[in-house]
């Protein structure tokens, strides 16, 4: 729970010949928003609940999109497209699911990337490249043999995985 700085007044708008409910938040970085209602008896809480709530819905959907690839498939009927984003959304949520419990350090290495600012909560491309890195990392360190354990090669090997994901 989150606690914002808002105002909230009664406007009408010629857009829906009516009254409606207008909320201004202020953020902790002095920037603003502005939401608006149409039934001006609901709660101002329950308005940005709303926001909240759709909020996340687009989240879910860009990363669906940009991450997974889903539209992007080449399908010749309705069925393979409808089973192709059935099997981006599922991807989606066994990544969520696998990294749960995960700590926030070790979902957000951001090395690669010294510009982005790792105090930021990990995106689900974080959340996807960690697991990436460990199945492919045991994949190929479960194939040295047991007596090898030199430095470098496994330096080599760790290199490989970074450019895989």
């Amino acid at each position: 729970m989150v606690t914002r700085e808002y105002k909230t007044f009664l406007g009408t708008s010629h857009l829906v010949s009516g009254v409606i409910r207008v909320v201004i938040v202020r953020f902790d970085d002095g920037g603003w928003a502005a939401y608006f209602c149409t039934d001006a008896q609901v709660d101002v809480r329950d308005i940005l609940e709303t926001v909240a709530a759709r909020w996340a819905i687009e989240e879910h959907f860009h990363d669906v999109k940009e991450i997974w690839g889903a539209g992007q498939q080449q399908v010749r009927n309705i069925w393979s497209n409808i089973g192709c984003w059935h099997l981006n959304q599922w991807m989606y949520t066994l990544v969520e699911l696998c990294s749960w419990d995960v700590a926030k350090p070790k979902l957000t290495d951001r090395s690669n990337r010294p510009w982005d600012n790792p105090d930021l909560r990990p995106s689900h491309s974080d959340r996807r490249s960690t697991i990436a890195r460990e199945m492919l990392g045991k994949q190929f360190l479960a194939t040295l043999p047991r007596t090898l354990n030199l430095r470098k090669f496994r330096t080599l090997i760790n290199d490989v995985i970074s450019l895989c994901i």
